[in-house]
């Protein structure tokens, strides 16, 4: 389809072009535009049949290596980073986002991780909470900030399924996911507030190392300098940018102040350009939000290595089927290690593990 869009888009254009520089020199006074496209010379003929059937072996010969290099280097693509990942979007729908209901249900249904968003309080705790005014989940419309880690406690929240939590801190969410049956892992993102982003990170970094979870999390945010501060400190973590909107072509250069490990973006901006960016650049996409089952095997096939939606069972059992399937050698997966693909020592390829 790109192909032929590109064909398409260049005929057009060099009628625009043609027309424009004939009407260009229209308007020139005195000038008699004459255009004409009759042959000036004779050319000499060619029959193209009789060389073809004088030298058969050479035609084909010459076919099958033109038609060989052109399926080599057109379609055959970079192998993806790792086999691709199940996220409960806030947790569960099942239970209240960013609930620790909400994380053991996503591992109950067999995510690989919970997605949650965390804040920071009045008193300087992080909680999980989407949201920095409470009044859609409390009723109350009350700032998250303006609140002490104990005036957000005695409040309920609720979904519109009726089914109720409280707010739990971060160092809960990780206890939690922790001592979970499958022990899931949560992808948190940083909601900072003004004035709170350092002190988010050095809490965040203190929380993960007291509870050696570090590889079992992953981090993101749409504030830049987030990530890039957390990367700077801990770059050995799985970081990466959520991105909303358009995220434009993807250009990675060695020298840039941070390399992320992957792209979080939204399902309306996904396309192939940007998959085939990310591919060449070594940079796993994650999808969100996704919870029908054919898009999300749909996304699979597209080369998304990490489907974020609202119903984890949905997402899990998509995912499942698709890893059942599909192909796990070297030349798909650069890894299909167990965790957070790493460099060799000589950071020239990805550890791999025997299968």
């Amino acid at each position: 389809m790109r192909t032929f869009l590109f064909i398409g888009f260049s005929v057009l254009w060099t009628v625009v072009e043609i027309g424009f520089i004939f009407f260009q020199i229209r308007s020139i006074k005195d000038v008699d535009v004459n255009c004409t496209f009759e042959q000036t010379y004779k050319s000499h003929k060619i029959d193209v049949k009789t060389r073809i059937k004088r030298h058969k072996l050479a035609a084909s010969i010459i076919s099958c290596c033109s038609l060989g290099a052109f399926i080599l280097f057109y379609f055959n693509q970079e192998p993806l980073l790792h086999l691709p990942y199940a996220i409960g979007h806030r947790g569960d729908i099942s239970q209240v986002e960013n609930s620790l209901e909400g994380i053991l249900a996503a591992d109950a249904n067999g995510a690989d991780f919970a997605e949650i968003d965390i804040q920071m309080t009045k008193d300087k705790i992080l909680v999980l909470c989407h949201d920095t005014n409470l009044k859609r989940l409390t009723g109350k419309d009350i700032n998250l900030q303006d609140c002490t880690l104990e005036e957000l406690k005695e409040l309920t929240i609720q979904d519109h399924y009726g089914h109720q939590a409280k707010i739990p801190t971060l160092e809960e969410a990780i206890q939690t996911a922790k001592n979970a049956p499958n022990q899931i892992g949560l992808l948190i993102e940083f909601k900072p507030l003004e004035g709170d982003r350092e002190e988010t990170i050095r809490q965040t970094i203190e929380l993960i190392e007291r509870y050696d979870f570090a590889d079992k999390a992953m981090f993101m945010s749409m504030d830049v300098q987030s990530v890039e501060m957390l990367a700077k400190e801990r770059d050995d973590w799985w970081i990466g940018y959520c991105a909303f909107g358009n995220f434009g072509r993807i250009q990675i250069r060695l020298n840039d102040p941070f390399i992320p490990d992957f792209i979080a973006i939204e399902e309306s901006a996904i396309n192939t350009q940007l998959l085939e960016d990310a591919r060449n650049n070594v940079l796993p996409v994650y999808v969100w939000t996704v919870d029908d089952i054919d898009a999300i095997q749909d996304y699979l096939n597209m080369g998304i290595s990490g489907i974020i939606g609202d119903a984890s069972d949905q997402v899990a059992y998509g995912v499942h089927q698709f890893k059942a399937q599909v192909n796990t050698d070297d030349e798909h997966y650069k890894t299909t290690c167990f965790g957070f693909p790493q460099l060799t020592k000589d950071e020239y390829d990805y550890v791999q593990c025997e299968r």
